[in-house]
């Protein structure tokens, strides 16, 4: 799932971004276990993975999890952070989209951001839980975050894995 067709003359404006620097890049990869071998390959310098961190929290739009089990309850937390490139005191609020059969239940916290700066960066977590989700089919939302003249969309995606039985 991506975030949709390019629009060029809205990419001029967006209003929000997420942004991603080598740091966020790195710490995707130690959170993949990718050794410092292989890191040292793809950086060029030697890198030292330090704490747990979840793939899943890499400051990008789209945002997906892989699910085990099937006939269970489940929680998943994203963490985001966006940077305010439109106007000075501005507010965005959340709405969330379920798309067509989509049993989740999706929650943003904080779920209203008030930007006082061009520039000015704000966090806030997306908090998606439900149960039984169809294995054959992705449960899918959209979190839009809008100012009234943008709107940053951001698909979110659960999904169980169960392997072909042999």
């Amino acid at each position: 799932y991506g975030a949709g067709h390019v629009d060029p003359i809205a990419a001029l404006n967006p209003g929000l971004v997420y942004e991603l620097d080598k740091a966020d890049h790195i710490t995707f990869l130690c959170g993949l276990n990718y050794t410092s071998k292989i890191l040292r390959l793809i950086t060029g310098e030697a890198v030292t993975c330090t704490g747990n961190t979840l793939p899943r929290n890499l400051n990008y739009p789209s945002m997906s999890a892989k699910l085990s089990g099937t006939n269970s309850s489940f929680t998943v937390t994203f963490n985001r952070t966006v940077t305010n490139v439109g106007i000075p005191n501005s507010t965005y609020k959340s709405m969330i989209v379920l798309n067509q059969g989509s049993k989740l239940n999706v929650e943003v916290t904080p779920n209203v951001l008030s930007m006082k700066s061009v520039k000015e960066k704000q966090s806030f977590t997306v908090t998606v839980s439900g149960s039984n989700i169809d294995p054959k089919l992705p449960s899918s939302a959209s979190l839009i975050w809008s100012d009234g003249i943008h709107k940053v969309r951001s698909p979110i995606v659960v999904y169980t894995y169960i392997p072909d039985s042999i």
